[in-house]
């Protein structure tokens, strides 16, 4: 009787957790290969189409299409987790990388001014504060 209940209680985690996050999602993405990498963009987006409101998802999806090489795609995700939780540092941060790498130096500024004033971590601040100092003196 104790091996059924235990045996039903994993049966009901598995779709409970498939639900919550994307199958290959959880293997960190800088350890993916292309294909894999390819494989959770496409299951993030699909969770995305349930879940649109969902920062995580939104953040994870930057990440995995920043791996890829695809910047656009990248910077709407982060955008959009930026616009769901305005205090989100990492999607802050992230934009200023991609807005600088693009030249967009107003966006970029304002990105890295916004992650400057929504992080207490000491080295988010640290190269906040260069690349504000750096697009300043240009």
């Amino acid at each position: 009787m104790k091996y059924l209940l235990i045996s039903l209680l994993f049966a009901a985690a598995v779709p409970a957790a498939a639900q919550t996050a994307p199958a290959g999602a959880d293997k960190d993405i800088r350890l993916q290969t292309p294909a894999e990498l390819a494989r959770t963009a496409t299951a993030l987006e699909q969770s995305l189409i349930m879940q649109p409101e969902n920062v995580e998802l939104h953040l994870k999806l930057g990440f995995t299409y920043t791996r890829l090489g695809r910047a656009d795609d990248a910077q709407r995700s982060f955008e959009t987790a930026a616009r769901l939780d305005p205090k989100r540092a990492i999607a802050h941060y992230m934009l200023g990388l991609i807005y600088e790498k693009k030249g967009l130096k107003a966006k970029a500024t304002a990105s890295w001014q916004a992650c400057l004033e929504n992080t207490a971590d000491p080295h988010m601040r640290e190269t906040a504060l260069k690349h504000l100092n750096t697009l300043n003196a240009r």
